[in-house]
């Protein structure tokens, strides 16, 4: 076991759980049993504390540990993620755009009332719902093995720490809805920026 690394994760673990369920109350939400309060923020966000949300969707275990490793192991394909990121940011930018303007004169939630209001149609919706769902699933995955990924270079083996981060996590986000990613995303994007400096310097 690596003590001085397990004592750092424990602290910013500790510090990321206590702001997940902090956030419950941060900036002031009516009623976090609406879905609107609760899996948009109460649309209050701006610009800024968005940016920091999408930055720390983005950057995860997928940008340092996965594409690295597909990298290590399969050599020049793993380079798609450069492309593949230069591209999409352009088309989803002009796609969200307009999803966002509809949805905030309608006040739709998620794509599947977009889906819903746009082409009436309730079976076109759920399957655009039930996608979502499915699409979703290996994302999670892969954040569970990268946090296992780094438990193990800890020193730390087996399901049982891998099982408490996942519950504490799913704890906080029951309870403070989209504002738990949120303001942990400054924290997660804090480290990640000191990441990139210490590997440049270093």
């Amino acid at each position: 076991m690596k003590t001085t690394e397990i004592v750092i994760f424990a602290l910013l673990f500790l510090l990321v759980s206590g702001l997940g369920f902090v956030a419950a109350r941060w900036r002031r939400p009516g009623d976090l049993a609406t879905l609107n309060e609760w899996g948009l923020g109460g649309r209050g966000f701006g610009g800024w504390i968005t940016w920091f949300l999408v930055g720390g969707d983005l950057y995860t275990a997928y940008t340092f540990v996965a594409v690295p490793a597909l990298i290590f192991g399969a050599g020049a394909m793993g380079f798609y993620a450069v492309p593949y990121t230069v591209v999409v940011y352009p088309m989803v930018m002009l796609v969200l755009v307009r999803l966002w303007s509809v949805s905030h004169v309608h006040n739709l939630v998620t794509p599947a009332d977009f889906v819903r209001l746009r082409f009436g149609s309730p079976t076109l919706a759920l399957l655009v719902a039930i996608t979502g769902i499915v699409a979703t699933m290996p994302y999670i995955a892969l954040q569970l093995i990268g946090i296992e990924a780094v438990l193990k270079t800890m020193g730390v083996t087996g399901d049982l720490p891998l099982i408490i981060a996942f519950a504490i996590l799913a704890a906080y986000t029951y309870q403070s809805g989209l504002r738990a990613p949120a303001l942990i995303a400054f924290v997660k994007d804090s480290l990640i920026y000191l990441v990139i400096l210490v590997a440049i310097v270093y």
